[in-house]
């Protein structure tokens, strides 16, 4: 595979969804992007009692950890095991 260097540039520039825009078609296959899981529930802390405390002294509960990893929380986990956000 032969790239220029103006189409190295336009892959490299519209492949992280910045810079300048080109019609030229890409050469290269991309992997798909991950962003993090889909989110099945709002975020625990939206209704949360605690937020404010939470912000102030930077914790968060099960329920938040879950719901960044899965995105997903059992109601029994909202202010559960509170410890400082690593």
């Amino acid at each position: 595979m032969n790239l220029t260097t103006s189409n190295l540039i336009a892959e490299l520039s519209t492949s992280v969804g910045q810079g300048i825009y080109s019609s030229v078609r890409s050469n290269i296959n991309h992997e798909e992007m991950h962003y993090g899981p889909e989110n099945k529930r709002e975020c625990p802390c939206d209704t949360c009692p605690m937020m404010n405390n939470c912000l102030e002294d930077q914790t968060e509960c099960s329920a938040m950890r879950n719901w960044c990893s899965k995105g997903d929380f059992k109601d029994t986990d909202l202010m559960r095991l509170v410890r400082a956000c690593a």
